[in-house]
């Protein structure tokens, strides 16, 4: 899970890296993905009545010559155990992969091989998605999650949080949830036995409640059974589960009130993982703590389930501009452009290499993935979201978690494209003719001509002509 900080849609890209080790370096040749040449829209003219809908689709032509239609553009990505969730600019959410604890949000437990809209959301801001469930906070600052409920039965459709009306930020863990309040405040709701709510108890709780002491948040980040927090002076605070030092503090015990991360006082960025943390530093070096028996702190230590409770530095790491962690490994973007990460390899979620290396220690390349907008980790998958508006994923692909349409036994450990990506925002030229949803589907409002555009993060566009009646 990565602290991901609201911008405006194809404005400056926020940048993840995952670093991998160079010695998982191979020599098979990596084809650059096809890009996109032009779009279509069709049909290109069409007349309705006032009140009567029409169905708009774009069409994109690839430099491969393949064709496909397009779906709604991308904002922002989040990724969870088995399953991926994408917030769309438009507002909504598109979730695909494993839904054993109604995760999707469809109002279902069948798995999804391709991007699937979750019911009821419309106006979300931001998007955390782990485990099995989801979440997002809406403009109106409420917070909406679905999926696996420590505390009853499944939601199988997303409910609104009790109690919550200034959120500006959402972070999921395995047993609970934070959310980030406008005054710097966090509060959090759900299983609290290690601690994890960070009010000072250990019972759990089925609305939120505040985390003690926490007044100048700007940053959030959970998984598993702990949370940090990023504070405005740039120190980082943490609390909940400490088995393997995931606090940050020089123990090993559990807290169930936030605790300062050693060291840490120029933080820009964090991120959670499993049982381990990471934090990005105002000179774009990156440093983590916690459990590293599987390379998940960088730092080239080779011993087995070695850990540190207080941060060490990442190695190979230039300069980082954004970080994101997943279950038991993590990434970085590079000023230069280049997707990184370090830790667990066995699903491929690394990127690096057509083979299998189970993990490493240091920072990798990811091989085929340039300069991307948004990088998110998984549990043991990794995604991108490029520039250009493409989405590709690698990893496990058991469930339908990389969004090509299809499931695999054998870890996909290159890049794959997500189905219907590049997506298009649509746009009407005369909202009191007709209004377009971001599915492309126009409805007629008065009589008159309206233009109807779909356009690409890259600007490419095409457009159709609406008459209504």
């Amino acid at each position: 899970m990565r602290e991901v900080p609201r911008t405006t849609p194809w404005g400056p890209p926020a940048r993840i890296v995952l670093a991998l080790c160079a010695s998982l370096g191979t020599d098979v040749a990596i084809a650059a993905p096809p890009t996109l040449q032009s779009v279509a829209v069709i049909p290109a003219a069409s007349s309705i009545s006032v009140g009567d809908s029409q169905l708009f689709k774009a069409t994109g032509t690839f430099s491969n010559g393949s064709t496909r239609v397009l779906g709604p553009a991308i904002y922002e990505i989040s990724l969870g155990l088995e399953a991926t969730c994408a917030l769309l600019v438009s507002g909504g959410v598109k979730c695909w992969g494993s839904n054993s604890s109604g995760q999707l949000g469809d109002g279902s437990y069948v798995d999804l091989l391709r991007p699937r809209r979750v019911k009821g959301i419309a106006q979300a801001t931001a998007l955390a998605f782990q485990g099995g469930r989801g979440c997002v906070v809406r403009t109106n600052g409420t917070v909406r999650c679905w999926g696996l409920n420590a505390n009853g039965p499944d939601e199988l459709g997303p409910v609104t949080v009790t109690g919550i009306n200034s959120a500006t930020a959402v972070a999921v863990g395995v047993h609970h949830s934070c959310t980030l309040l406008a005054n710097g405040a966090v509060q959090c709701w759900g299983g609290n036995y290690y601690g994890t709510l960070g009010d000072g108890t250990n019972a759990d709780s089925s609305v939120p409640v505040s985390v003690e002491g926490i007044s100048t948040a700007i940053g959030l980040a959970s998984l598993q059974d702990h949370t940090c927090a990023r504070l405005a002076s740039g120190a980082v605070q943490c609390w909940g589960s400490n088995e393997f030092g995931q606090l940050g503090n020089g123990t090993t015990a559990d807290s169930n009130k936030p605790v300062t991360v050693f060291g840490i006082d120029t933080a820009t960025a964090i991120a959670a993982g499993a049982f381990f943390n990471c934090a990005l530093l105002s000179d774009g070096s990156v440093r983590c703590w916690g459990h590293g028996g599987i390379g998940e702190l960088g730092d080239g230590r080779r011993a087995p389930h070695e850990y540190s409770s207080t941060p060490v530095q990442v190695a190979l790491i230039g300069t980082a501009v954004e970080i994101s962690a997943g279950a038991f490994h993590a990434c970085a973007v590079m000023s230069s452009g280049d997707a990184r990460c370090w830790g667990f390899n066995e699903e491929g979620e690394l990127g690096n290499s057509a083979v299998r290396v189970r993990y490493s220690n240091t920072p990798v390349q990811v091989r085929g993935v340039d300069s991307p907008a948004r990088l998110a980790a998984g549990g043991y998958h990794t995604c991108a979201l490029l520039a250009n508006g493409a989405m590709q994923c690698w990893g496990s692909n058991q469930y339908g978690q990389l969004g090509n349409g299809r499931k695999t036994v054998s870890p996909t450990r290159l890049p794959v494209n997500v189905v219907g990506t590049p997506g298009v925002v649509w746009d009407s030229s005369d909202p009191t003719k007709a209004t377009i949803r971001d599915s492309g589907r126009a409805i007629g409002r008065s009589i008159g001509n309206t233009t109807i555009t779909a356009t690409t993060a890259g600007f490419i566009n095409d457009n159709a002509v609406l008459t209504v009646k």
